[in-house]
């Protein structure tokens, strides 16, 4: 769904963090605090960076017109 490399690189690490946040968040709930918190963390910040990146890049997208 990607149209350039760009987007296709922030898409990837959007599905990645869309999963190792959820993950981090049941580990945090179960025995295994300490990796949960890692992951959750990890993940929400690559959520984070991916909305950014994606943000920014539509924003050249409308920019040149067509």
């Amino acid at each position: 769904m990607a149209a350039n490399r760009k987007q296709g690189s922030y898409l990837a690490e959007f599905i990645v963090a869309f999963t190792m946040f959820p993950a981090g968040l049941v580990l945090i709930t179960s025995a295994s605090r300490g990796i949960g918190t890692l992951l959750t963390i990890v993940g929400l910040g690559l959520l984070l960076h991916s909305a950014v990146g994606l943000y920014r890049i539509k924003k050249l997208e409308f920019s040149r017109g067509s």
